[in-house]
């Protein structure tokens, strides 16, 4: 893994919380707020994941997040890693209380995940091979992405499976996908490659839109309705 250089910490904890009735999201404009912050001091975003209950968290820079409240047992691991300055790169949500968080070197850590997942984490792990990104979505389906290529695929539809089989099968490097709670999705790879199914109609234009401007495509995060793109490492679009 590259080496990084280490970014102060903006641990932001909000005991109160403004819920949004049409988006799920709590404290919606405070998220936006946060992330177009993140965005101005240039640190990469990694991850947006929002929870069962509708709080959020951001995973940004080498060791910064900014989150509304989560479960105890994720927070005193992110605290834990913070203090050892341990790089954390991705975090999910899935069912109806389980999460994944991924930081360097492969480590994971997992709260009601069903087992064979883990089991799966672990083989990837022996074999040597870089876990990228874990998505997940409400019904407990997910996809690891691993190696330059290669996934791992637990309760997913059909039509998901075989586009990353056809990418695989062309050898095309896989960066990142992301499911929505309806299951629709977004795949990027290769340089400018993305495939998509069952997304908002402004979405896709806007994502046309970065890549005829020559933008770097990199993560994209749904949250309820809301759907955030992440490009050039640190840039923001979004409905928010």
């Amino acid at each position: 893994m590259k080496t990084k250089k280490l970014f102060p910490l903006f641990l932001i904890l909000f005991s109160f919380s403004l819920i949004s009735a049409q988006s799920g999201i709590n404290d919606i404009k405070l998220l936006k707020s946060e992330l177009d912050t993140i965005s101005k001091q240039k640190l990469p975003i990694n991850s947006v994941a929002l929870s069962q209950k509708g709080d959020w968290i951001i995973l940004y820079g080498d060791i910064g997040y900014s989150f509304m409240s989560m479960p105890e047992k994720l927070k005193k691991k992110l605290d834990t890693l913070n203090k050892q300055q341990i790089y954390v790169k991705d975090i999910d949500f899935t069912g109806k209380s389980g999460w994944i968080l991924l930081s360097e070197q492969n480590a994971f850590y997992t709260d009601s995940i069903p087992p064979k997942v883990i089991s799966v984490l672990k083989k990837i792990n022996n074999k040597g091979e870089e876990i990228k990104t874990i998505a997940a979505y409400s019904n407990n389906s997910l996809a690891i992405i691993y190696g330059k290529f290669y996934y791992y695929a637990y309760n997913l539809k059909a039509r998901v499976k075989t586009k990353l089989d056809n990418i695989r099968g062309r050898q095309q490097n896989i960066k990142s996908i992301a499911f929505t709670e309806e299951g629709g999705w977004v795949l990027f790879y290769a340089q400018k490659g993305f495939s998509y199914y069952n997304i908002p109609v402004q979405m896709v234009k806007k994502i046309k839109e970065l890549i005829q401007n020559g933008s770097e495509l990199e993560r994209v995060f749904f949250l309820k309705d809301k759907w955030i793109i992440i490009y050039d490492q640190y840039k923001i679009a979004s409905n928010l």
